[in-house]
């Protein structure tokens, strides 16, 4: 046995170029979430004080409909990004950028602070209801090493964020196995109770 969720610690860098939210075009459908094959862009809600606490210069804007009491902000894992832009195609509110440039404003420091600060908050919403709503539970699957722009891991992240908790995984051989089991690189990872597929 191994450690879950070790691929965090790769930190590749891999992407020539990552995505740049646009807060201003963001309608906060979190579909660019959804489609992401790596985990690599996630919706947070803020607290008051999370957002004051916030890094310099990061944008938060207000959550609408049921999230209107947090501030939102779409985060990139910039370093954890392939560059495949699945997100930019679908999301009127991304733009990609080189990679440098989203280091040099700070976006992994950014996605320090929101994934280890802010974290997930999956109860203000029923995550069973929409897709929207599932976004901002946990993937418990993250960072793999399937290819850029994979269409079979949005689909397993996705059922990670649903049921992942109290999942067991059980299938043939092939790329499900390359890029989920190739030791001691483990994308499966566990939410803050130790609980993961």
């Amino acid at each position: 046995t191994w450690d879950a969720g070790t691929s965090r610690y790769e930190k590749r860098g891999v992407a020539v170029k990552v995505p740049e939210w646009q807060s201003e075009n963001c309608i906060q459908c979190n579909q660019c979430a959804y489609v992401c094959p790596h985990a690599a862009i996630r919706p947070f809600l803020l607290t008051e004080e999370e957002a004051a606490a916030a890094p310099a210069g990061m944008k938060t804007i207000q959550g609408v409909g049921a999230t209107k009491a947090y501030k939102f902000r779409m985060q990139v894992s910039v370093l954890d990004c392939t560059g495949c832009g699945n997100c930019a195609n679908i999301c009127q509110a991304l733009v990609m950028k080189p990679l440098e440039s989203q280091i040099e404003k700070g976006e992994a420091d950014n996605w320090t602070y929101m994934n280890e600060k802010v974290g997930y908050k999956d109860t203000v919403v029923d995550k069973t209801k929409t897709v929207k709503n599932s976004q901002f539970s946990q993937p418990l699957f993250e960072f793999s090493g399937a290819c850029a722009g994979c269409g079979e891991t949005p689909y397993i992240k996705a059922v990670t964020q649903l049921f992942g908790d109290r999942m067991i995984i059980a299938n043939a051989t092939g790329c499900s196995s390359i890029y989920g089991g190739s030791a001691p690189s483990s994308p499966y990872c566990t939410n803050s109770k130790g609980y993961g597929p």
